[in-house]
């Protein structure tokens, strides 16, 4: 079982009422279904929207995108940026 650091960012992080996490794997999964699990566990549906964006390690990552729990040790999650 391995841990990995899930982070909100921005008014995700006010959603999630926190700014970061702790989860144990027991085997890869996939961003989505990291989105699933987190919005079923805080009641957070906001979360399987399209518009939120995620990294894995600091690089940007799509929703079908495999989280290896053996090697990566940051997942953050944010919602589109906008800009003028």
């Amino acid at each position: 079982m391995a841990n990995v650091k899930i982070v909100f960012f921005a008014s995700l992080r006010e959603n999630m009422q926190c700014d970061e996490l702790e989860r144990s794997f027991d085997a890869p999964l996939t961003v989505r279904q990291l989105k699933e699990q987190l919005a079923s566990e805080l009641n957070q549906p906001s979360l399987l929207t399209e518009k939120v964006k995620a990294a894995i390690d600091f690089d940007f990552a799509r929703d079908e995108d495999l989280i290896d729990v053996l090697t990566v040790k940051e997942v953050a999650f944010f919602p589109p940026v906008t800009g003028g």
